[in-house]
């Protein structure tokens, strides 16, 4: 008994040790880095029509990178069916932009032309789980669920809800319809709080396959409204408010630490956040398929986002969204009860 307590009080004195083990934070290439959008001068950074139109345009082309596909034709699941899928989404960005907002990333150097930028897509994985209800009104389903931006440490968590107006007549030529509303919010970065809403309309038709399996192809148009509010940066990362005054008046000033920053509290004057700008809005065009056999299924689905063309009228820089047409390409696999 006293070796089993022993060996009990070197494994709780281990595991403290690991729990106190002070971790090292990284960031990823696809992490944001905003400061990487502004030109620094003297421990500031101006926010002006260049700088605010860069930000616009990275939060609308991040926007639609997070924003909810749809992933389900126009019929719902049904009063008593649930579905549980795995999801892989591929967005493309502009990456090489003229604009250079996606400069505003943690994989470039801020000032450097040459340095490295994402990859020209972005790639998402994550996972749904869908329910069919007929409360509280008939043909209703809802789903939830999140997606991880591969290479970063950003996800969103997801959810929707969708009312087929028209449904089950599948001997028919009529197709089924149905609208939906959605909302995807970012997490997992304190650079920016970036919320999507979405609005859709949809059309499908499902045709029998040999008897065994079904295959329903769909269509629709989707408008995205991307809320992005700015946390709060800091201008000087090398500079440290709270380093030791004797330390900071004995050691040479870090490179971008105006003087008389480090180690005081003149240091904490250079954080800033990016002036809360207008709704983005932005229009996707989306059609594809789910093929179901049995109980599995896989879905397919092609997304084309045309550019950005909102501009912001609630700051004196009227900043404009620069983003590029983005198509996103979508897989879905999982089980459908």
């Amino acid at each position: 008994m006293a070796s089993f307590r022993v060996r009990r009080w070197h494994l709780l004195c281990l595991l403290s040790v690991a729990l106190a083990w002070p971790g090292v934070a990284r960031a990823d290439k696809n992490d944001l880095n905003l400061l990487n959008l502004c030109n620094v001068v003297g421990g500031r950074c101006p926010v002006d029509t260049d700088t605010a139109s860069k930000y616009r345009s990275l939060m609308s082309e991040l926007g639609v990178v997070v924003a909810p596909r749809l992933m389900t034709p126009a019929d719902t699941l049904g009063y008593a069916g649930f579905q549980f899928s795995a999801e892989l989404g591929v967005t493309k960005i502009s990456n090489n932009s003229s604009e250079h907002f996606w400069d505003g990333v943690e994989g470039v150097t801020a000032g450097n032309p040459n340095a490295a930028r994402p990859d020209p897509y972005l790639t998402t994985l994550g996972g749904f789980v869908r329910k069919g209800l007929w409360l509280p009104l008939p043909a209703f389903e809802f789903g939830v669920g999140a997606v991880s931006v591969l290479g970063s440490h950003m996800y969103a968590m997801q959810g929707y809800a969708k009312i087929a107006l028209q449904e089950g007549f599948h001997d028919w030529v009529l197709p089924s319809f149905a609208v939906r509303g959605s909302a995807s919010q970012l997490l997992g970065t304190s650079q920016v709080n970036l919320t999507v809403y979405g609005v859709d309309v949809l059309a499908s038709k499902a045709f029998s396959i040999g008897g065994t399996a079904r295959v329903e192809p769909f269509v629709g148009w989707n408008v995205l409204f991307i809320d992005a509010r700015s946390g709060v940066i800091d201008a000087t990362p090398t500079c440290d408010a709270y380093a030791q005054k004797q330390l900071a008046a004995t050691a040479p000033t870090p490179v971008g630490c105006p003087a008389g920053g480090n180690g005081t509290w003149n240091d904490l004057a250079s954080n800033f956040t990016f002036p809360s700008q207008d709704i983005i809005t932005r229009y996707r065009w989306f059609g594809g398929f789910k093929l179901k056999l049995s109980v599995v299924f896989l879905t397919a689905e092609l997304d084309i986002v045309q550019h950005g063309t909102s501009h912001d009228t609630s700051q004196p820089t009227g900043a404009a969204d620069f983003s590029a047409t983005q198509e996103s390409f979508s897989l879905a696999a999982g089980l459908d009860f």
